[in-house]
């Protein structure tokens, strides 16, 4: 835990009676598998939201080393990237290194992990002066667990939208996508209660290809109705949500729906190769899955004209 953990109040400590300490952990979300490995005294402990994605320790996609480091310093190698918030992003040799850095905390590294190219094994270093050294960390804290899967994905796996999936009674798969405000957590609560229905997350979603067909998954970075499932459903319908006097859909064509998708997404503003992924991946998506505009009322009405236009 970081010492100065009130600075950061959406980083909230695990409680240590419902997540015991181990020297290994490992978790999958959206298919992909993540494991990490403490060396010497440090002892890890899950975010209370993973623990629905937790799996046995084992090989896994990306296999990361944890380690305490006496002191950190900002990279100088070349700068790819810089978030305006807490991490920046460094080309080395062979891979790629996040520096973590807040001034509210110092001017010197709380947090650095170094990834290899393709993703699949790195190493974090947690400085000494910024954590309580006693106590059991998640190494990945927001926001080097997303990060990680963002670039993962990036590397052909799949893409990370803004959106809330749900899986109906009848087990289709709908997708509501929206930037902040346009109505996700809402849209959530109004289909919780319904018999059969599974809602997969109310604000991250990865999309992913499976046998030719488009799957959504359900991630633990939930939204303010903080809901995360570990679970995943076939993608049937999307709809882009803005606020509406009536529920109506607009249908819209694969080239508007994929850009539409692409400004709702993750992307590796770094890569060209990542960003040339992501848009060809999410025309695919477009071609494939219906696409349309669905303005709405925020009641039970909307639910059942999404269950009627999808009957």
């Amino acid at each position: 835990m970081l010492r100065s953990q009130k600075q950061f109040p959406e980083a909230e400590a695990p409680d240590e009676t419902d997540f015991p300490s181990a020297s290994q952990l490992s978790y999958r979300i959206g298919g992909i598998t993540f494991g990490l490995e403490a060396e010497g005294e440090l002892r890890l402990t899950p975010e209370r939201e993973l623990s629905a994605f937790a799996v046995e320790p084992g090989p896994c996609d990306v296999n990361l080393e944890v380690a305490w480091a006496d002191s950190l310093r900002v990279p100088t190698s070349t700068l790819l990237f810089h978030s305006g918030g807490l991490w920046s992003l460094f080309a080395e040799p062979s891979g790629y290194r996040f520096s973590f850095l807040s001034p509210l905390l110092g001017m010197t590294p709380y947090k650095e992990a170094w990834l290899d190219s393709e993703f699949r094994s790195g190493r974090v270093l947690l400085s000494r002066r910024y954590f309580d050294t006693d106590r059991p960390v998640y190494p990945l804290e927001y926001p080097l667990d997303e990060l990680l899967m963002i670039h993962r994905l990036s590397r052909g796996e799949g893409v990370e939208v803004h959106a809330v999936g749900i899986s109906d009674e009848n087990g289709r798969g709908h997708l509501f996508l929206g930037h902040s405000g346009a109505g996700k957590s809402t849209t959530a609560r109004l289909w919780i209660d319904r018999p059969g229905v599974r809602i997969l997350s109310d604000d991250r979603i990865i999309l992913r290809v499976e046998d030719g067909q488009i799957w959504m998954h359900g991630t633990p970075w939930h939204g303010d109705a903080g809901i995360a499932s570990p679970d995943c459903a076939p993608l049937s319908g999307i709809y882009l949500l803005a606020h509406g006097r009536c529920n109506e859909q607009f249908p819209l064509a694969a080239g508007r729906a994929a850009a539409e998708l692409f400004t709702r997404s993750f992307v590796t503003h770094h890569s060209a190769d990542g960003i040339q992924f992501t848009l060809d991946f999410l025309d695919r998506v477009a071609r494939q899955v219906p696409c349309s505009i669905f303005q709405f009322v925020p009641d039970e009405s909307a639910v059942e004209a999404i269950c009627r236009a999808g009957a």
